[in-house]
C-alpha cells in the first residue's frame, strides 16, 4: 500500500499563505466597497397613512418640533418630511418628528426630489453629482439606482413625471427608475466622439418640465439676448434632442412657470411694468408654445430677473394654479392658458393649500388667501423666533411645515 502523504512545514505555511491573502482581498473588497460607507436603517413600522383633508383652516399655529435641514429645497411626501444634514437623509413623520427610516453614507448629497411616492437621493462621486438612489417613502426600501459621469454641482429640479438635474453645462432628465430620458449640452461622453450637440457653448439658466415638455434658458457667449428651448422630455434617442420650438428672448429672462404645452418667462425689460401686452419695454410675462406661438402679459418688476448665473425658480403646484415666488410676492398661473390670474404681495416664500384655502408665508405668519381670487382674509400670526429670511411651505397629512434656510418647523 502507498505511505498516506504527508505534509511539509512549507506545504502547511504555503497554505496559510494563500488563506492570508484570501482574507485580505475579501477585506479589501469589503474596504473599499460602497456597502462599508452605508448605513441605512428602514422603517420599524411604515410611515402613517394619508390622514382625511382638514375641512377648516386652523385660527392659531404652534411648533410641534424642528430640525436641521441642508437641502436646497423643501422635500415631502405623503409620508412625511425629509432632512439632510451630515451626509445623512431622515424621512421624519409630520406629527411628531420622529425618524421613520434613515440613509446616510461618507458622501456629500447633492440634492434631493419625491416622487412616484420615492425618495430620491443624489450624491457626489468621484464623477460629479449623478450617482442617484431612489427609496419607498413609506419604508425607506431601495427602491432603483444609477450612477454615471456628471456635473460637478447641480441643481435639482422636478414634476410628477421626470427629476431634472441642471449646471451651466448640461440639463439631464430621470424617469421613476432613475433612467435618463434626455440629456441636454455639453455631453460627458458623447456616442460618437468629438460630436456634440447645438448650442453646446451656451450655459444654462434655468429649466422646468412637465409632462412630456422640457424647458430651458441658456445664455450664449457675445449675445445680450437669451435662448428658450421647448424640448421633448423623451425623444427618440436620450443623446439626441428633440425640439418643438427655439425663441429668442430679451436679456436677463428666466423660466417662471410651466405647463403642458407653453412655458412662462418673466422678462426684466427697465424695470418699469409694462403698459399692455403690445408694450416691449417694460417688465412682462412672456407666454411661449410649442407651437413657437408667444403672447405677452404685464407684470409687476423684481430683482430676481437682474442675477446672474444659474438661477433655478421658486415654484409650487396647487390644486388650481402653478405659483412662482418672485421676491415679494406670489404669483398664481392659470394652469391652461398659463396666464397670470392674481398675486399675493408682501410673501416670503411658496405656499400650500388648506381646506380650500391658500396659506402664503408673510413677516409675522401665514396669510390665508382665497384661491380663487388672490384675496387676502386674516393672517394666522406664527413666531419664527428672529428668522427673516425666504420661507418655503408645504403641508403634509394637514400639518404645515415650513423650511427656515437651513432648519424645517412644523406647524399645528
Amino acid at each position: 500500500m502507498p505511505r498516506p502523504e504527508q505534509r511539509s512545514g512549507r506545504d502547511i505555511l504555503a497554505t496559510l499563505l494563500i488563506l492570508a491573502l484570501a482574507l485580505l482581498a475579501a477585506g479589501g473588497c469589503w474596504w473599499y466597497s460602497q456597502a462599508r460607507d452605508v448605513e441605512h436603517e428602514l422603517a420599524s413600522t411604515p410611515a402613517p397613512a394619508s390622514a382625511p383633508p382638514a375641512t377648516a383652516v386652523p385660527e392659531q399655529l404652534r411648533a410641534l418640533w424642528e430640525a436641521p435641514d441642508r437641502s436646497a429645497r423643501l422635500t415631502t411626501t405623503t409620508s412625511g418630511v425629509l432632512t439632510v444634514a451630515d451626509n445623512r437623509a431622515v424621512l421624519r413623520d409630520p406629527e411628531g418628528g420622529r425618524q421613520v427610516w434613515s440613509y446616510r453614507r461618507e458622501r456629500p448629497i447633492c440634492g434631493t426630489a419625491a416622487d412616484w411616492e420615492r425618495v430620491v437621493l443624489i450624491f457626489r462621486s468621484p464623477k460629479g453629482c449623478s450617482e442617484g438612489l431612489s427609496f419607498t417613502a413609506g419604508t425607506g426600501q431601495y427602491a432603483h439606482s444609477r450612477d454615471a459621469l456628471g456635473s460637478p454641482e447641480v441643481s435639482v429640479f422636478s414634476s410628477n413625471n421626470h427629476v431634472g438635474l441642471i449646471s451651466p453645462q448640461r440639463v439631464e432628465l430621470w424617469r421613476s427608475d432613475l433612467v435618463r430620458t434626455t440629456e441636454v449640452g455639453s455631453q460627458e461622453a458623447p456616442a460618437q466622439p468629438g460630436q456634440q450637440q447645438p448650442h453646446g457653448e451656451c450655459e444654462f439658466t434655468s429649466a422646468a418640465t412637465r409632462k412630456q415638455l422640457l424647458a430651458t434658458v441658456q445664455q450664449c457667449p457675445g449675445q445680450q439676448n437669451k435662448l428658450v428651448r421647448l424640448l421633448h422630455a423623451v425623444p427618440a434617442k436620450a443623446d439626441v434632442p428633440e425640439k418643438y420650438h427655439e425663441f429668442t428672448v430679451p436679456a436677463g429672462s428666466e423660466l417662471v412657470a410651466i405647463g403642458q404645452d407653453k412655458a412662462v418667462i418673466y422678462v426684466p425689460g427697465n424695470g418699469i411694468r409694462a403698459r399692455d401686452a403690445e408694450d416691449a419695454v417694460g417688465s412682462r410675462f412672456q407666454i411661449l408654445g410649442e407651437d413657437g406661438r408667444f403672447s405677452q402679459v404685464p407684470a409687476d418688476p423684481t430683482s430676481l430677473g437682474a442675477q446672474e448665473g444659474l438661477r433655478q425658480p421658486w415654484t409650487a403646484d396647487l390644486p388650481h394654479h402653478m405659483t412662482w415666488w418672485d421676491g415679494s410676492r406670489l404669483v398664481a398661473f392659470q394652469p391652461g392658458s398659463m396666464e397670470p390670474v392674481f398675486s399675493v404681495p408682501g410673501a416670503i416664500g411658496t405656499g400650500d393649500t388648506v381646506a380650500e384655502r391658500l396659506l402664503v408665508p408673510v413677516a409675522g405668519g401665514l396669510a390665508v388667501v382665497d384661491w380663487s381670487t388672490g384675496a387676502v382674509e386674516r393672517t394666522i400670526p406664527v413666531d419664527r423666533s428672529g428668522y427673516a429670511g425666504p420661507v418655503e411651505l408645504k403641508v403634509v397629512n394637514n400639518v404645515i411645515v415650513e423650511k427656515r434656510g437651513d432648519r424645517v418647523v412644523a406647524l399645528a
